[in-house]
């Protein structure tokens, strides 16, 4: 941090190198006129989307929603709150107030072409909202994503999921756009190696 300056300066300087264009905002205000200004310069009018703390903090998805572009969550919890038009309720587990019930209800009332005897068992709830988002990752041109850390010495952008929709969101779009606090920035791949295994590791599968 006593060389957060130097640090974000290498930073920008690799990801240049390697074809990227950083861009600096001061404010969320600056930084919602930015991403809109992207998006709108590639012609479409959707996004996908990664679960970004740093978006929702700036209030991304309502300004670009401002600008008519839509925004699609692709977390299944962010997803489970945006198509119920509700707030996160826990940082980590946003939609941890709704049970399965409201969940099929939510996915029933708004999801164009589900099957109407969805149940509420967990498996067939996951696989309606992988179908409903499927059709949205082949489709999207542009896609937003946080950052956990940023590798100053290589230009690298980190970014850990679990459920195979960031990888979707990160290399099928044909552009991406990522939003991120200065204090994601990490000096080299040693640092990135501490900070990824204070992460909480999965647990390991029964059966």
């Amino acid at each position: 941090m006593a060389r957060l300056d130097e640090h974000l300066v290498a930073l920008e300087e690799q990801v240049t190198a390697r074809g990227g264009t950083v861009h600096w905002a001061r404010d969320a205000a600056q930084a919602n006129a930015v991403v809109t200004r992207l998006v709108q310069a590639t012609g479409a009018d959707e996004v996908v989307k990664v679960k970004s703390m740093a978006t929702q903090e700036i209030g991304l998805n309502e300004a670009l929603e401002a600008a008519g572009i839509a925004a699609h969550e692709t977390d299944l919890a962010e997803l489970i709150v945006q198509l119920g038009k509700d707030k996160p309720s826990h940082i980590l587990v946003p939609a941890i107030h709704k049970n399965r019930a409201e969940i099929r209800e939510i996915f029933l009332r708004t999801m164009p072409g589900v099957d109407p005897g969805l149940t509420d068992d967990p498996r067939k709830l996951a696989m309606a909202a992988r179908a409903h988002l499927r059709e949205r990752f082949l489709r999207a041109r542009v896609a937003i994503s946080g950052a956990n850390f940023a590798v100053a010495e290589t230009g690298t952008l980190a970014v850990v999921e679990s459920e195979g929709n960031g990888r979707m969101c990160l290399t099928l779009p044909q552009t991406l756009i990522t939003v991120m606090g200065i204090e994601k920035v990490v000096p080299t791949w040693r640092d990135l190696e501490v900070f990824l295994q204070l992460l909480p590791a999965a647990p390991p599968a029964s059966g």
